[in-house]
């Protein structure tokens, strides 16, 4: 069944390959602070992040039944879009979170410097896991926060967030607030986060 999953991923590539697209960059804009034109912690873009993860969906369907480095395999009782957007935001955050003691500075020259990249490191599985749970950790954090809890506007955009609601006209609909509004309460819903992240890596 596993490999079902992966042959019909393979026939509907052209579907399901931009969709994963914008879910990379949208997740990435939205957590990550990243715009057109800059890169990902090691130098990857979103489209990247999806590579990754469709060669080890690949590696896993190559060695069926095995655990080995860098392979993911699907679990057919769920689905397979909600696998690969999971997938995708645990690449996510095994790249970024504490990218500068994974990362090694490439190039010595004046040239390099300027235009400075990473070498590549890919997570292990037990390093997905460990960032995946740093991220719920993060997100039971935030949602306990005493400034949450103390603003019923934060509450309920930190709501539409879970419900994938991102588009600030969509949330200005939603709570019926100005555009303006909404960036004021996301701007400190970021705050919030920021003071949640950096919190836990001091512990």
């Amino acid at each position: 069944m596993s490999d079902d999953y992966f042959r019909y991923l393979q026939d509907h590539a052209e579907e399901i390959i931009p969709i994963l697209y914008d879910y990379a960059r949208n997740l990435a804009r939205r957590q990550y602070h990243w715009c057109e034109g800059k890169s990902l912690p090691l130098g990857k873009s979103p489209e990247d992040i999806v590579t990754d993860v469709y060669m080890a969906y690949a590696r896993g369907a190559a060695s069926p039944g095995k655990r080995i480095k860098g392979a993911r395999h699907f679990d057919p009782t769920k689905d397979i879009m909600l696998q690969l957007k999971g997938s995708i935001k645990s690449a996510m955050w095994a790249l970024t979170d504490k990218a500068s003691t994974k990362n090694e500075l490439l190039g010595s020259s004046e040239e390099d410097a300027k235009q400075a990249e990473f070498g590549s490191t890919e997570p292990l599985p037990d390093e997905v896991v460990e960032s995946a749970d740093f991220a719920k950790t993060v997100v039971e954090r935030v949602k306990n926060h005493p400034k949450l809890k103390a603003n019923c506007d934060l509450q309920d955009l930190f709501a539409l967030f879970e419900l994938e609601k991102t588009d600030v006209a969509d949330q200005a609909n939603e709570l019926g607030k100005n555009p303006q509004e909404i960036c004021q309460l996301r701007y400190q819903l970021r705050q919030i986060y920021s003071e949640v992240i950096d919190e836990l890596n001091r512990q």
